[in-house]
């Protein structure tokens, strides 16, 4: 009887053991970006171990090496369950998200960190009622810095020497900039950035610092025009498919929750942030990029042509069902509240 009792105690005391391995849940995540870019690098991989802390290992994030398709396909995956977990820039599909914009508007911030935190608390607050997201949960938004403009061979103290100049640019409010101020936007692949301004097809390109050295445009570049808050933004997602979502626990979800939305947020901010700062000291000490900071007059200008385009924006916003200038005025108020260190 003893002996029984005791195998039973061991057997109960295996399967006790091998309880939490069995009922862990793997989270797919899609990549599509190379192992040291710092979206990946720093804030992702990162978020994810901090998601398995939080669940004291309940979810395992398993971020996926290879891509499973092109990077505006990657929002969809999460929609379709082929990924779980997706990353993302909002505006890669066109016309799909609308209210997303109120973060690319140009002037809203000088540092990623304030921005990218004052739009979750919105996106939360004003803008995720759209529902723009269906078929996923939204675990965060954010941004990268400031987009600025950069040319070779041209006087950016001058908005009249560079109008008509061939600039590659992204999607987004960043081509309403371009046009803003009489640029001739060209698309091209980001991968494409160094051939197309190497090769004279392009006379510059619209790029938050980092990008600059990142992809090593600066060797074929000569002036920047840092404009206070950036010319434009980009908006980003992380989303979870949502059936994935409503199949986690209560305790889990909300261990997930804790590590992302602001939190995530904040971090990505403070990623890009510190991007932004290496790259602008590795061009100041190579001693071949001018920065030209424009002028009383020339920022007064350039802001008179971009707001016709920052209107239209929200005027598109509204028609999505929120009131478009009352919320970036709440944006404008919470940048300032977390600048503060509120």
């Amino acid at each position: 009887m003893k002996k029984t009792v005791a195998a039973l105690l061991v057997a109960t005391g295996v399967a006790l053991s091998v309880t939490p391995a069995s009922a862990q849940t793997v989270l797919r995540v899609a990549n599509w970006l190379p192992p040291k870019h710092p979206l990946l690098a720093e804030i992702i991989v990162p978020w994810t171990e901090q998601v398995e802390e939080a669940t004291q290992g309940r979810v395992k994030m398993e971020v996926l090496e290879a891509p499973l398709g092109p990077p505006p396909a990657h929002f969809d995956f999460a929609v379709n369950g082929v990924a779980d977990v997706t990353y993302g820039v909002h505006n890669y599909t066109p016309g799909r998200f609308g209210v997303t914009t109120i973060a690319e508007l140009p002037g809203l911030s000088d540092k990623s960190e304030w921005l990218s935190v004052a739009y979750w608390r919105i996106y939360e607050q004003d803008l995720a009622k759209v529902d723009e997201h269906k078929g996923t949960h939204v675990l965060s938004v954010f941004t990268h810095g400031p987009g600025q403009l950069w040319t070779k061979g041209r006087d950016l103290s001058s908005m009249d020497s560079i109008k008509g100049s061939k600039i590659r640019i992204g999607g987004g409010f960043a081509q309403e900039a371009a046009k803003a101020l009489g640029l001739v936007p060209i698309q091209a692949p980001v991968t494409k950035a160094y051939e197309i301004l190497s090769g004279g097809v392009a006379d510059g390109i619209e790029f938050p610092a980092e990008s600059i050295t990142a992809f090593k445009v600066n060797e074929v570049l000569d002036q920047g025009l840092i404009m206070p808050g950036g010319l434009y933004n980009v908006s980003f997602f992380v989303v979870i498919n949502q059936a994935k979502w409503d199949a986690l626990s209560k305790e889990d979800q909300d261990a997930i929750t804790s590590v992302s939305g602001e939190n995530l947020a904040r971090l990505a901010g403070q990623v890009w942030d510190k991007a932004d700062a290496g790259a602008m000291e590795t061009m100041k000490a190579s001693g071949k990029m001018t920065f030209v900071v424009p002028a009383d007059d020339q920022l007064a200008a350039i802001n008179a042509a971009l707001k016709p385009y920052s209107d239209e924006a929200l005027k598109q916003i509204s028609a999505k069902g929120v009131d478009g200038p009352a919320v970036y005025e709440a944006l404008k108020a919470e940048i300032d509240k977390v600048k503060a260190g509120n």
